[in-house]
Formats: C-alpha cells, structure tokens, sequence
C-alpha cells in the first residue's frame, strides 16, 4: 500500500461509459509500490512493459521487481530509441510484433505498462487500442509534460510524414500512476518542454496558476518538490475536468487544450522532429497564437506581453531557426481541427480565457510566424 508520506492524491477521471473511468494515482517515490497496486486493480495477469532507451535503465528494473513482489511472474520488456521519432508507424509495428510474440496463441490477459514520456505514453497507447481490439494499459508517466499533460485523456496515436497525429485514437487507461521523484532524473530542458503546458494550462483556464509560475518558476526549475506538486495537481485537476466533460473532443470544450497547438504541432512536422521538443514548440505556438489575437483586437498588449516574458524567463524558445515559412503554412494546414477547409484557432482574450476562432486571414497567420523565424 502507498504509505501517507508517499500519497499525495488520487484524481478521478469520470467518462460515461462507468468501465472507462480511471484514477490518476499521484505521489513521491512509489514506483516500488506499483505491483501492488496493479494487483489491486487486476487488469491483466501478463505484465508487458515498454519503455524507452533514457527511462528503461533508470526504472525498469524497479517496477519489475515490483511486480514479482507483488505475484506476477509472466513479465516482458520492449524497449524503444527515445525521442519524437519513435513514435511511428514502424515503431509500432515493432512493439505489436515482439508483443504478439509474447502473448502465445492469444490466450493471455495482457497489460501495457508505458513506462515513460509523451512518445512512450503515446505510441503505447495506439497499441494498446489496437492489438486484439483493444487490451488494457496504464501509463507511468516519467517527465513534466506527461504528467501534466500527454500522459492522461486516452489521446494517443503516431506520427506520419503528412503530420503529427494524424493515425490514433481515444483509449482510456485503466490507471494513471505518478511518481513526482522520477523528475528528478529529468533533464532540465526536458523540465522547461513540460512547463509549457503549465503555462498553457494558466493561460486558457486558470489566472492564478499563471500568476503561480510567473512568482515560482525559478523554484520550479530548482526540482523544488513543493512547486512541483503544487502544479502537477492544479494541471491535472484542469484537464481531468475538461476529459470529463468532453472526451472525444466534440463539443468545443477539449479543443481549448490546443492552445498553442496549431502552429506548434506545424513547427515540429515541419521541421523533422529533431530541432525542438514538443513543449519548445508549443511556446513558440502560443506566442503566436497570442500576436494573432492581439492584432484581431481581442486581447490586450499587457497579456500578450505577460504570457511572453513568462516563456522567455523560463528559457523556451520564442524564435523558429531554420525553417521555412512554406514548409510550417503547409504543415498547419494539414491541422485535424480545421474544418471544411477553414482555419480553426485556440485564442486568448485574457490571461485565464480563450475562444475559438475559424477562418482567420491567412496572411495575418503568415505575418506573426514570419517575425519569429531567423
């Protein structure tokens, strides 16, 4: 059992269907403790576990170990090259095969284990969805950003050459489990890539967790458990409430987590997925996203200039290097919110609000990116 020290809190993430609803278990050094509480849970009898080359050496012997305390002796391991690249197509080709290999004649009652960051979190789940028609999986989420943010709301999917996330699909977990020691072991411009959403977080719903970062980052940034608990639990808060109310993202109210999204997601495709982690260009993103609403009148300079020196004191980037304009326009074109061919925009109106936008002016979009390209 997770002792008081350790236990911070237990989240419930509550969907329509009663067997989709999940908890988002939250504590400091538990990782020893997951078998246990999976043996509780009873969601599959053969453990399978897949990681990648950073997280693996650091826990995956940890959790094993927990797992046979815990009763289970049928455990297996994938392990995948870390980084955005992983999260393909091939890749996953790879995962079903050596797990197909593992789950003899398809009689097991198997178990994902994702044990690591956004691509682990994410390709293991499309996986999870769909082998054998869906198996059950729990994510462990091991940076700030899966924490927070990736690691929660069943969105998973691959990236293809026309875009990222353009294969996937909603599959629940049976279990979040976060252990805030492993940030820890967390690089410190991995850290930063993870408090862009935070600050996302601030801007599209909540005024005060934005003054929070504005007064605390530098705490945030010294591995201060205290500021970290206390962000981690207000973001998780938020987007289990927004989960909640719309999960497949089909009534305008989950659409608001893509602030900064549209021009980011356009940023990485375009260039490669190897120049900027995702919460790098989800900040150059939201800058964006903030120019064009200023320039439309619906926010005012202040905010626009809050919400920038919040990203440029965290030390995210706010400027696109090598890049070219067509490659990005064409890139966000390509964006799964865009309807009937119209642009579709997340916008702040202040720090703490946003609304949609369709149909923007394209040269305007291609203005504001422009200025942040050097």
């Amino acid at each position: 059992m997770v002792t008081k020290s350790q236990f911070l809190n237990i989240i419930p993430v509550y969907l329509k269907s009663r067997d989709r609803s999940y908890n988002i278990v939250v504590g400091i050094d538990i990782l020893n403790q997951l078998g246990t509480e999976v043996k509780k849970l009873n969601p599959g009898e053969s453990i399978f576990i897949l990681t990648d080359s950073n997280v693996g050496k650091l826990y995956s012997n940890q959790i094993i170990e927990s797992f046979r305390i815990a009763g289970f002796s049928d455990i297996d391991k994938f392990e995948i090259k870390a980084g955005e690249k992983s999260k393909s197509l091939k890749i996953s080709e790879s995962v079903l095969t050596h797990l197909y290999k593992f789950d003899k004649y398809q009689q097991k009652k198997i178990v994902i284990i994702n044990l690591g960051g956004g691509v682990v979190g994410d390709l293991g789940g499309f996986v999870a969805g769909i082998y054998r028609r869906g198996v059950n999986y729990i994510q462990i989420p091991t940076t700030l950003l899966s924490q927070v943010d990736s690691g929660l709301g069943g969105k998973v999917g691959v990236n293809v050459p026309l875009g990222k996330n353009l294969l996937g699909l909603f599959y629940q977990p049976c279990l979040v489990y976060i252990d805030l020691k492993v940030l820890r072991t967390l690089p410190l411009r991995e850290l930063k890539s993870g408090l862009a959403e935070v600050i996302k977080y601030g801007v599209i719903i909540d005024g005060a967790l934005f003054q929070y970062l504005e007064k605390n980052y530098r705490r945030i940034l010294n591995y201060d458990y205290g500021s970290i608990k206390h962000i981690v639990l207000k973001s998780l808060k938020i987007k289990s409430k927004i989960v909640t109310q719309d999960e497949k993202d089909t009534k305008d109210i989950r659409i608001k987590l893509n602030y900064g999204h549209t021009i980011g997601h356009a940023i990485e495709s375009a260039t490669g997925y190897n120049q900027y982690l995702h919460g790098e260009a989800i900040s150059i993103g939201m800058i964006c996203a903030s120019e064009i609403s200023f320039k439309l009148g619906l926010i005012n300079e202040n905010d626009v200039k809050r919400i920038k020196n919040l990203i440029e004191e965290v030390g995210l980037p706010t400027k696109i290097r090598k890049c070219r304009i067509e490659k990005i326009m064409n890139s966000m074109k390509r964006d799964k919110k865009f309807k009937s061919g119209k642009n579709r925009f997340v916008l702040p109106v202040k720090i703490g609000a946003v609304i949609v936008k369709e149909d923007i002016n394209e040269n305007l979009i291609r203005e504001v990116i422009a200025s942040h390209i050097c």
